[in-house]
């Protein structure tokens, strides 16, 4: 049976409600008590039956003869079942646009015959152009108003022709109805009796899902991990394209990847699952991967970068400026954002740009966005959930918009029109002059562990062997280029961002990096991995809490363990142990020359032809 989830549109006295509600007494979903009592209530009120009061939920609805509260509808034919999502204004219409790419999947657009489309009709299409529908269905309501029907209809549908053309949108049917009296809504009536065209009803029934193409490029979002008899699955949602079984995933934007065991729709397995599909893959190897990653096929990647060009639609009591500090909630990840610059504002009924300084209530803008993390999103995929955003601010929901340019990796102030040089000197050279590759060791584990000591070791032993290397130092970065940074959770994720940045230039420029970093979250230490994906190598330097706690040569843990110190790890603040570590130096069990010996033995073995 077709499942179609359609958000209703329209102007606030346009119909909509009124429509819902005349479809549910016209094919006898309203039982003959619930009717009785709507004729009771509307005869108490002086007015004729009113449909919509059937959707109301609240009291106060009905004394305002308003719609406050969004509404769902659930309608069932023998073909169909159809999900009405009704959207009194903006913050509705965008709320359900943007809550996830499941809500909807096509829209009707109700006009009224006496008004038109209004200010706010015009809005909303908008909003929906943007976010991806190019095709409503619409409705020319209360055609119970015209004197002659037919001429009003056809007023309005060259008004709703132009419109749409403006946007570049198409009606799949613009159909005459008149739902006080019923005309047009499951049958025709007298008003519409001229109309050889379909009613609603049957036009809802042509329509079709607007969204989630099986044949654009792979993009399956990852809403969690999880574990079950042993496995563990990777539970998401395909926007796009199509997952087979045994094909290789790539997720970003960390770059991990692997192949696909199973796909999981419970109780069965699939061999394939198409776009906007939930599911469960199991892989063949424990990559991590977390909350937000989007996998794709291969090299077929979404766009990544610092920085993005988007329209918003800002829905804020309090107005946007240049450098405020937002949260971007885009697909299933969410993280920090600043706002950069304010390039203009869009005139809703001419469509013509605008300067602005702010974004207050109501007003759509195109802005530029810089983030620390990399942004994952595919700007040719409008439809899907990471090709449009929400923003938040201090937890509530200030914004929704779209990706219209992922900028290349850019950040602060001016960044945005930078472009990279390529090097004169090729990777393959410098490993030929220097008899040895570069690469990142990245040296992991509890305070006191050993990883300088141990890294120190190795750099004297690798330099006495003519190898070009180099430690960076936790502690010694705290001290220069990192001195900004506290020890909060993000603090700590900048500060692993920052020292993975440098070792990667320090290694694409041949040498050897050891970086010495407790780097406590397992987030983190993929995030420096992706800085230099090709050769990066994470070292556990595993020690238990006591030892390390025993050689407390610098104070720290008693301070610690006095309340002194903070998010101390391993005493306030979590270490997660490395699940897959590329090599594990025991500095409990081994001395340090033994475990330096170790290290060393495997950089030789990876970086040196």
């Amino acid at each position: 049976m077709k499942n179609v989830r359609i958000v209703m549109v329209g102007d606030v006295d346009a119909g909509k409600s009124t429509i819902l509600g005349r479809l549910l007494v016209d094919l006898g979903l309203v039982t003959p008590a619930k009717l009785e009592e709507l004729e009771t209530s509307s005869s108490k009120r002086g007015v004729p039956i009113e449909y919509s009061f059937l959707l109301d939920a609240f009291q106060l609805e009905r004394d305002q003869a308003i719609t406050l509260d969004l509404s769902r509808i659930w309608v069932r034919t023998p073909d169909a079942e159809f999900v009405f999502v009704d959207a009194p204004g903006h913050r509705e219409l965008i709320r359900n646009l943007l809550s996830g790419a499941s809500e909807v999947d096509t829209a009707v657009m109700v006009v009224a015959a006496d008004e038109g489309i209004t200010l706010q009709t015009r809005r909303q299409a908008l909003f929906l152009r943007w976010f991806g529908f190019a095709n409503v269905l619409v409705a020319i309501n209360k055609l119970d108003l015209a004197g002659d029907p037919k001429a009003a209809y056809e007023q309005r549908v060259a008004e709703v022709g132009a419109f749409l053309d403006q946007l570049g949108m198409r009606a799949r049917a613009i159909v005459p109805v008149a739902a006080r009296s019923g005309d047009g809504i499951v049958k025709p009536g007298p008003l519409t009796r001229w109309w050889d065209g379909p009613t609603l009803l049957e036009a809802l029934g042509m329509l079709e899902r607007d969204r989630a193409p099986d044949n654009g490029p792979l993009r399956f979002v990852v809403q969690d991990v999880y574990r079950r008899d042993g496995k563990r699955l990777i539970a998401g949602r395909i926007e796009s394209g199509t997952l087979e079984r045994g094909e290789h995933l790539t997720f970003w934007p960390l770059q991990t990847g692997a192949r696909v065991l199973a796909i999981h729709d419970w109780p069965r397995e699939l061999d394939r699952a198409l776009a906007g599909a939930s599911i469960a893959a199991e892989l063949d190897a424990r990559v991590f991967v977390d909350r937000g990653s989007v996998g794709s096929r291969g090299s077929d990647a979404p766009e990544l970068g610092h920085a993005a060009q988007t329209t918003v639609v800002w829905l804020g009591a309090e107005p946007a400026r240049a450098g405020e500090a937002l949260r971007m909630r885009l697909g299933t990840r969410e993280f920090p954002v600043t706002l950069q610059r304010i390039e203009e504002t869009i005139d809703p009924d001419t469509l013509e740009p605008r300067e602005a300084d702010e974004l207050s209530s109501g007003d759509v803008g195109v802005v530029s966005l810089v983030a620390r993390e990399l942004i994952a999103a595919d700007t040719n995929l409008a439809e899907s959930s990471i090709g449009r955003f929400v923003l938040v601010r201090a937890g509530t929901i200030v914004a929704g918009g779209r990706i219209d340019a992922v900028l290349g990796h850019t950040r602060g102030e001016g960044a945005t029109n930078v472009v990279a040089m390529i090097s004169s000197v090729e990777r393959a050279e410098r490993t030929l002059r220097n008899g040895h590759a570069g690469g990142v060791f990245w040296l992991t584990g509890l305070p006191s562990a050993g990883k300088s000591t141990v890294a120190m070791a190795v750099q004297r032993m690798l330099f006495e062997r003519g190898r070009q290397v180099y430690v960076l130092d936790g502690d010694t970065l705290r001290t220069t280029l990192n001195v900004d940074l506290g020890f909060s959770d993000e603090d700590r994720s900048e500060n692993v961002r920052r020292t993975a940045a440098v070792a990667a230039v320090f290694a694409d420029a041949g040498m050897i990096v050891l970086c010495a970093l407790i780097s406590p979250f397992a987030a983190d230490r993929e995030l420096a991995r992706a800085a230099y994906p090709n050769g990066f190598h994470e070292i556990y330097v595993s020690c238990d809490l006591r030892t390390a706690e025993g050689r407390d040569v610098k104070g720290h843990y008693q301070r610690a363990r006095r309340g002194e110190l903070a998010h101390f790890t391993g005493v306030s603040s979590p270490y997660e142990v490395p699940e897959r570590a590329d090599l594990v130096v025991d500095t409990a069990v081994h001395r340090i020359d033994e475990s330096a010996a170790c290290l060393l033995e495997y950089i030789e073995s990876h970086l040196v032809r």
